[in-house]
């Protein structure tokens, strides 16, 4: 499956990359983190997906847009927001723009950033952000 093997790609390539992973702390997450994980921390999933399919129904490939951002606490008493800024920074250096990369099995045909993605929330009561952006994929299967 496509999806899966975007995911495996994208888990991949962060953890590889040693500034990133110093600045999210509390690790990397498909979907949900952990409860009780220390932010901060980068997460990615599947905002959207398309087939891309012949006149006879055969796919062949999947558009993908996946959120990856940043996550952590940037209330008024934390410093939180800078290690958002150089985790968010170290994402679109990787996902900003990316030709033919050769999965196992398949291709991502191409990977760029859509659009930026920042918004915040409260979580019991502290302030929370989100930081990075919404990155369409395009991959080929096997």
């Amino acid at each position: 499956m496509e999806v899966s093997q975007a995911f495996a790609w994208v888990d991949a390539t962060m953890r590889a990359d040693s500034a990133l992973v110093a600045a999210a702390t509390g690790g990397i997450w498909q979907g949900f983190a952990d409860i009780g994980v220390t932010a901060p921390y980068a997460q990615y999933s599947e905002q959207a997906g398309t087939d891309t399919i012949t006149i006879n129904a055969k796919r062949l490939f999947l558009r993908l847009l996946l959120q990856i951002k940043a996550i952590g606490p940037t209330g008024p008493t934390t410093s939180g927001y800078a290690a958002l800024v150089v985790i968010a920074n170290r994402i679109d250096a990787l996902f900003g723009r990316v030709g033919s990369i050769t999965l196992s099995p398949g291709v991502m045909l191409s990977c760029y950033r859509e659009q930026p993605l920042s918004y915040e929330e409260l979580i019991n009561g502290a302030q929370w952000s989100h930081l990075g952006g919404l990155y369409h994929i395009d991959l080929q299967g096997s």
